[in-house]
């Protein structure tokens, strides 16, 4: 074996090798979900579908809204508890809240000071990211490119459209918690950017701020209802039409990527509209902030990190993995 492939070996054990290493891979893996779902626009599904974990996530998220949930309204509470992966989403939610709680600030005072900078980031880490899931399709066709077209104008309209503004009934309530739990777990739309859209984003703000404990009753109800349908269907598809999956879902990344293009201006009519850059240092900056990041995405595969991994020891997801057709 070469040097060079023994350092990359080494490499990769730092994350992935033993119980330590992939309790590591997966707190960084929530700790980067945390930090993209601060930002509107960047979905923390893009970052679960980069680093591997997306099949076990959608499967966990079944089990949890599924067996789980029965389990506890049947009143069997240790059965409940005993079915609940904590190996898999302890690890998962701490990086996750970890950078929400931990992080906030810091990202709101970069995106109000440096709005270019930051969301050049973003960009280069969405192009990034659909370089290297592009990977996983064994082979292209036309089916398939036309897959990656409807991903991206689908994506490219949802994300521009003005918002609504709906009255915060218990219906709209439950509907805006089902669709955008959707978004969350769909990567290129992230659930804050729904709700945006929905005109819910700041009723959901003022529901947590004031304990509004049937609001937010309704809302975690729309929630666990959306993500049990929606992982359901996306498990379906990747296990029925895996690579078609995969490049729709390349194709929403792309399409994101209109949300987060650096130089946007707010309209009267609550959309926004790109706009071309400026040259100046400030272009050259945001230039080589994006290519930065799509370098960091490019060495996170490199490294073995962004890669399918098998994160829980259970039949039925392996069941679910033979399955699997392209």
């Amino acid at each position: 074996m070469s040097k060079v492939s023994k350092a990359k070996q080494k490499q990769e054990s730092t994350f992935n090798h033993g119980a330590k290493g992939r309790i590591k891979r997966l707190y960084f893996t929530g700790f980067s979900m945390g930090m993209a779902d601060l930002v509107p626009g960047v979905s923390g599904g893009t970052i679960a579908f980069l680093f591997g974990i997306y099949d076990e996530l959608l499967f966990n998220i079944k089990a949890v809204t599924g067996k789980v949930l029965k389990l506890a309204l049947k009143g069997k509470l240790l059965q409940a508890i005993a079915a609940v992966p904590f190996g898999f989403l302890v690890p998962l939610m701490l990086g996750i809240l970890t950078a929400i709680f931990g992080m906030v600030g810091i990202v709101t005072y970069l995106l109000e000071q440096y709005p270019v900078l930051i969301w050049s980031a973003f960009f280069g880490l969405v192009i990034g990211s659909a370089y290297v899931v592009s990977k996983r399709v064994t082979r292209w066709n036309y089916r398939r490119i036309l897959l990656l077209v409807l991903g991206f104008i689908v994506t490219y309209v949802v994300v521009g459209l003005p918002n609504f503004s709906a009255n915060a009934s218990p219906l709209v309530i439950f509907a805006t918690g089902a669709v955008a739990s959707c978004a969350m777990i769909l990567p290129g739309i992230s659930g804050s950017l729904i709700m945006v859209i929905l005109g819910q984003y700041k009723n959901v703000l003022t529901a947590v701020a004031s304990r509004d404990l049937l609001f937010l009753a309704i809302f975690a109800s729309g929630i666990v209802v959306g993500l049990g349908l929606f992982s359901r269907l996306l498990s379906w598809l990747l296990r029925v039409h895996r690579s078609g999956t995969i490049v729709f879902l390349i194709g929403v990344m792309l399409g994101s990527l209109r949300k987060v293009w650096p130089w946007q201006i707010d309209n009267l009519d609550k959309t926004f509209s790109n706009v071309a850059p400026q040259f100046g240092w400030q272009f050259v900056f945001a230039l080589i902030i994006a290519a930065a990041s799509f370098v960091l995405v490019w060495k996170l595969e490199q490294l073995g990190f962004a890669k399918d991994h098998i994160d829980i020891d259970s039949k039925d997801f392996k069941k679910e993995l033979a399955e699997q057709h392209d």
